[in-house]
């Protein structure tokens, strides 16, 4: 039996790992946080949390950049950064 993550626990682990990104580095993407954050249950659960912090104001989106993600196969992924208003 696989061991299975509380979401809620993962998604805010997640969003503040967002923001200690955006605080740390000029442009982050969801690669970024892939490699910092444990494997999600759920491929989706990295999109979420990425919408949810731009929701709360603490990201926006810069451009778009080519996923270093061997399961993205190079598709585009968003870039952000810290929202600055």
């Amino acid at each position: 039996m696989a061991f299975e993550q509380d979401k809620d626990e993962w998604h805010e682990d997640a969003v503040a790992t967002i923001v200690g990104l955006a605080n740390s580095q000029e442009t982050f993407s969801a690669d970024d946080l892939r490699r910092e954050m444990r494997e999600p249950d759920e491929p989706s659960w990295p999109g979420r949390a990425i919408i949810a912090a731009k929701k709360a104001g603490h990201i926006e989106a810069v451009t778009y950049q080519p996923s270093q993600a061997k399961a993205r196969r190079h598709g585009a992924t968003r870039v952000w950064r810290k929202k600055t208003s």
